[in-house]
């Protein structure tokens, strides 16, 4: 049988069954060794007891995954408590399982991805047929662990996703705040507040937008994801709108109540409730892919060949 999900709170999906880190600075590691899948609000996963490893899910299925698309659900390799390690095998070797435990086509190997990162993650894709529960095996040094995940009824997750039409909305910038306020938090402030979202569909450019917030991410990855987009724009900004926007609306506000504080206009806009997530839209203002949560530089690499292809 496949491993029963437990119930994903906001702040699980946030930390992929983590602790709490928050990362105060862009592209700071925290200094933790990471998030920990045994905490109360745990977003399940891992291998039986007193396995030395275990698995741990960088995403809410119920949020983010539909049946009959291609699907990307990143998962990191913890140790025995829960704990994410920052390496592991160059690669993993997966399979996706249905509820009973089938297999769902055949096994595939996926690469381990950390370049410019602190930590490391496997991006497993794959395409299922049927909303449900799922999970995904893999084997580490001999041992086979597994974790699990839900696929949503087709219509249920309201994110927009590859395919869709890029909602037309303004983002801040440096010229119009928008009521946001700062309209980055890095430190220093990043240069991609120049020009909305809406002007660059206008302008029927290829978008990169990256939804993040360095100083209050609940993941202690929305710095460094936020520095792997950096290092590309010199190399694609003739061709690709490189932006960024906040995930509140108001600092001083998430200072006081934390999470629960005011989202920026483009979360409400886009439907999300976990973050970083970067939209790569085609000059036709259709999503050609999303990217949840964390990405690396080889994966964001080709992901931008792809989309100016």
């Amino acid at each position: 049988m496949a491993p029963t999900p437990r119930a994903i709170s906001r702040r699980s999906v946030l930390l992929g069954g983590a602790g709490a880190v928050v990362l105060a600075a862009c592209g700071g590691d925290g200094g933790d060794r990471g998030p920990r899948a045994g905490d109360d609000d745990s977003n399940g996963g891992g291998g039986a007891t007193g396995s030395e490893h275990s698995l741990l899910a960088f995403f809410d299925g119920r949020s983010t995954l539909v049946p009959g698309r291609p699907q990307r659900a990143p998962f990191g390799l913890g140790d025995a408590e829960g704990a994410l390690v920052k390496d592991g095998p160059a690669h993993l070797t997966f399979t996706v399982v249905d509820g009973a435990g089938r297999p769902v086509g055949d096994p595939f190997k996926v690469d381990r991805h950390d370049a410019g990162l602190p930590r490391a993650y496997y991006p497993v894709r794959f395409t299922v047929a049927e909303a449900g529960t799922y999970g995904v095996t893999t084997t580490v040094a001999g041992e086979r662990i597994e974790a699990a995940f839900e696929v949503s009824p087709a219509g249920a997750v309201e994110v927009p996703g590859t395919g869709d039409a890029m909602p037309v909305v303004d983002t801040p910038t440096t010229a119009d705040a928008g009521g946001v306020d700062p309209i980055c938090t890095r430190q220093p402030a990043c240069p991609l507040h120049g020009e909305s979202l809406r002007a660059a569909l206008a302008a029927s450019r290829p978008v990169a937008l990256l939804i993040s917030t360095p100083a209050y991410c609940q993941t202690a990855i929305c710095g460094p994801v936020l520095d792997v987009l950096l290092g590309q724009r010199d190399d694609f900004a003739d061709r690709v709108a490189f932006l960024h926007a906040e995930v509140f609306r108001n600092a001083r506000e998430v200072e006081q109540k934390g999470t629960s504080a005011t989202p920026a206009p483009i979360m409400r806009a886009l439907n999300l409730t976990f973050e970083p997530c970067l939209f790569l839209v085609g000059g036709d203002g259709r999503i050609r892919r999303r990217v949840d949560v964390i990405f690396d530089e080889v994966e964001l690499r080709r992901s931008l060949e792809e989309l100016v292809a």
